[in-house]
């Protein structure tokens, strides 16, 4: 527990002192709670990541933290005016998309505004489909999709305010809600240094820019390359083009790499699309049992389970999770119509699975 030097719990003083600020006022930063409090940066910080789960506060990047104001963490409600909502997502096939869209749908509906969902194939085609506009806010969902600059144009032209959910997008008018992929690797990478685990290899999909897997390499190299003063093991693999099994791929990089070097890891960290059960046969291909002889923290949405009922060790964000931080920054935007548009970094959590074991010597 977090505590000031009186010994007075300084996270449920926060909570008491955010809970009845009106929605999008300004918080103390972290150094003015630290000198008001007389605390270390680092206990204001972890108090601030706690209310954020809460659902007390919101940060944006650059701007500072606000309050959310509907006045006692997530369950709590608070009214909002009637607003015209626009939905927008990518036709690609994508289960957890669809999940996270439906109880988006769900909490704003809830909340009282008027819904139009559209999903597209060609962005092209969106002109026809919205025509005037007229929109308070839209919410866009690339998923995977190429997100083409005269697509975000258009729709920023519909609506007064625009959020895109899960694609970083730079020197654009709009508001934006993706993963915090440092705070991803670190917490894998600090999972597993605590298992005793000191060798750490990265298992990821081959770069790609817009599914974000070239900065979790970089993360990967900054965070624990430079920290252990030695190259990282990092194994690249392609997903196959018809989205079929990746077992095969997966066991000969593996096995290719630990010929390119003279130490196997005892750990990875896995960073892509890949199945459960296509990780564990393709290390099992390379002579690497999961979790014997190489602990695996997967950098996955939501925990897995292999045939044998094995679970994965998994960092990430549930579709919950990320229908509610996408909700919070549209009833955020409405209450706060002239904040300039900001960056918000979503922090994953940590599912203990099964594929991370103590580190054993010998």
């Amino acid at each position: 527990m977090t505590r000031n030097s009186y010994g007075a719990d300084l996270l449920g003083n926060l909570r008491e002192e955010f809970r009845h600020l009106p929605a999008g006022t300004r918080i103390p930063t972290i150094r003015e709670i630290s000198g008001r409090y007389s605390v270390s940066h680092f206990s204001v910080q972890r108090a601030f990541e706690a209310l954020k789960e809460e659902g007390f506060i919101q940060s944006f990047v650059g701007r500072g933290s606000f309050a959310v104001g509907f006045g006692g963490g997530r369950e709590s409600k608070r009214p909002t005016k009637q607003a015209r909502i626009l939905i927008v997502s990518h036709s690609t096939p994508s289960p957890r998309g669809n999940e996270i869209t439906s109880l988006l749908q769900g909490l704003l509906q809830k909340a009282g505004h008027k819904l139009i969902c559209v999903s597209y194939t060609d962005a092209r085609d969106l002109t026809h489909v919205l025509g005037a506009g007229g929109f308070d806010v839209c919410v866009l969902q690339p998923r995977r999709s190429v997100l083409p600059v005269e697509a975000v144009a258009l729709l920023r032209a519909k609506a007064t305010h625009m959020i895109v959910e899960g694609r970083h997008l730079e020197l654009m008018d709009v508001d934006v809600l993706v993963r915090n992929r440092a705070k991803s690797i670190a917490i894998a990478l600090r999972h597993l240094h605590e298992l005793g685990h000191e060798c750490i290899g990265l298992l990821t999909e081959r770069l790609d820019a817009a599914a974000g897997y070239a900065e979790v390499e970089n993360l990967y190299t900054q965070l624990y390359g430079l920290s252990q003063d030695r190259p990282g093991f990092i194994v690249r693999v392609g997903i196959n083009p018809d989205g079929g099994p990746a077992a095969d791929t997966i066991g000969k990089a593996l096995a290719r790499a630990r010929l390119e070097h003279a130490t196997t890891p005892s750990a990875f960290v896995v960073s892509g699309r890949f199945a459960a059960v296509d990780i564990t046969v393709g290390f099992r291909r390379a002579n690497l049992e999961v979790p014997m002889h190489a602990s695996v923290v997967h950098l996955r949405n939501a925990a897995e389970s292999t045939p044998g009922d094995v679970t994965f060790t998994t960092v990430g964000r549930s579709a919950g999770h990320v229908a509610k931080g996408t909700f919070d920054i549209v009833e955020w935007r409405l209450a706060n119509p002239a904040e300039p548009p900001g960056l918000v970094l979503d922090d994953p959590s940590l599912v203990k699975g099964q594929t991370s074991i103590p580190f054993e010597t010998g």
